[in-house]
């Protein structure tokens, strides 16, 4: 699913809200890796610390929470993302509040966790 954040009128729009962000319609599509050190593309990671070593969980949060704002699409959610690591995860993601939202009102089991 395509979301865009929300904005408030009458207010500057920044890029932010042009920019889409994607939310997985069934997190049971969610197949990415869960061990061993993974490179994320340019298209989501531009920076020189786009690998990340999945044994070392500060790692996996920093590179879901890149996953979930930046993912250009859902494929690449897929492609990157684990159900079982997202599920372990996820109340320890920084991640910006409209996109938490919308994740958890999609999938109403992340509440809470």
């Amino acid at each position: 699913m395509k979301c865009y954040p929300p904005r408030s009128d009458g207010r500057t729009l920044s890029a932010e809200h042009t920019k889409p962000f994607f939310v997985a319609d069934n997190l049971d599509d969610l197949r990415g890796p869960t061990r061993g050190t993974v490179v994320l593309p340019i298209t989501i990671d531009w920076t020189p610390a786009n690998t990340f070593d999945l044994s070392r969980p500060v790692r996996v949060r920093s590179m879901y929470a890149k996953v979930l704002t930046e993912a250009p699409n859902e494929q690449a959610l897929a492609r990157f993302l684990s159900k079982d690591l997202l599920l372990r995860e996820w109340r320890l993601l920084r991640l910006p509040t409209y996109v938490r939202q919308e994740w958890e009102a999609a999938h109403a089991h992340l509440v809470g966790r």
